[in-house]
């Protein structure tokens, strides 16, 4: 899945722009962290560099299940700046009714909750940013150029290994490109590809784990920050 991408959430354009799209949802790059709005709730998840498992990442949402209005006042309160709204919920004591925080006076239907993030194969924009796509096949096909590959959606028809050996699907487990991303960015190190019969194998410690066919189009444009 390839989530679009923001400079910077600091300005009214750049939020009813999010909001206009089919679906609200992209990483920011600063601060480091990806906006879910799809909902009445504003959900944000920051993931700094550190972050290598979506699990470790904190995660707020916000808003109110009557409308959207709670949720557009605080943004509109904080001057429509993304970071300035983090930095204020940063600051929230949530062992305390956080109702009564002076940030959150803005609307008195908004309730704010903050957990660990549940999503696994997310991972911080600063790791994927140097993940360009490619624009031709590689010499080589080493970790850090099949990264590129499945970050970029640069694919088709991916499988599980044995069953593109001829196993059948009801003795094949399934596999998800997302996961086996996350797998490539831990330890680059320890993957190749290897190209046979028309397809690519992607090997991990030598075994192969999954198998596709390389779709070198560019991916989609990412969304552009409008201008100020």
């Amino acid at each position: 899945m390839l989530i679009r991408v923001l400079p910077a959430l600091n300005h009214r354009d750049h939020w009813i722009s999010l909001c206009q799209r089919e679906s609200p949802y992209c990483f920011v790059e600063t601060p480091e962290s990806l906006v879910d709005f799809q909902t009445g709730f504003l959900q944000i998840t920051q993931l700094h560099g550190a972050v290598r498992d979506g699990r470790e990442a904190v995660k707020f949402s916000l808003g109110s299940r009557l409308s959207l209005e709670p949720a557009w006042a605080l943004i509109k309160a904080c001057n429509w700046r993304l970071d300035k709204l983090i930095e204020g919920l940063e600051t929230l004591d949530f062992r305390s009714n956080v109702r009564d925080n002076s940030l959150l006076g803005v609307h008195t239907d908004l309730s704010v909750r903050r957990y660990f993030a549940r999503e696994r194969h997310i991972s911080s924009p600063s790791r994927l940013g140097l993940l360009k796509p490619l624009q031709q096949t590689p010499d080589i096909w080493d970790g850090h150029n099949l990264s590129r590959l499945l970050a970029n959606d640069q694919w088709q028809d991916l499988r599980p290994a044995r069953q593109a050996s001829g196993a059948t699907s009801a003795n094949t487990a399934p596999i998800d490109g997302n996961s086996l991303l996350l797998q490539l960015l831990d330890a680059p190190e320890h993957w190749l590809g290897l190209s046979r019969n028309g397809r690519l194998y992607l090997l991990h410690r030598r075994a192969a784990i999954a198998s596709l066919v390389p779709d070198l189009q560019p991916p989609q444009p990412r969304l552009q920050q409008p201008p100020i």
